[in-house]
């Protein structure tokens, strides 16, 4: 469902999520998310991505997520990779592809 990796020398906290992220799992990732450590300790220099290359489905609630992240961490320095054409359209269709810097 996900995994966290920190590359100390690029500055970049990587988050892979895999399957479908439905409402269900988007209550559980949350969860997840709010305990962890890295999410909490993120210094002014570090950037997320969310590698979504795995993923096959995204609810509403998950486009939430990916907004509050990237408001926490600051212009450009949040990113979402490796998207399917099906997800990386409904980034688009909502406005915030660009924004989200989805790719």
């Amino acid at each position: 469902m996900l995994t966290i990796n920190y590359n100390n020398e690029e500055k970049v906290l990587t988050l892979t999520f895999t399957g479908r992220i439905d409402t269900l799992a988007v209550g559980k990732l949350s969860e997840i998310m709010a305990a962890e450590p890295a999410l909490k300790d993120l210094k002014p220099e570090d950037k997320i991505v969310f590698d979504l290359g795995e993923v096959d489905y995204i609810a509403s609630s998950f486009i939430r997520i990916c907004v509050n992240q990237a408001k926490q961490v600051g212009s450009g320095r949040f990113s979402i990779t490796n998207s399917q054409p099906f997800i990386k359209k409904t980034f688009k269709i909502s406005g915030l592809d660009e924004i989200l810097n989805v790719t």
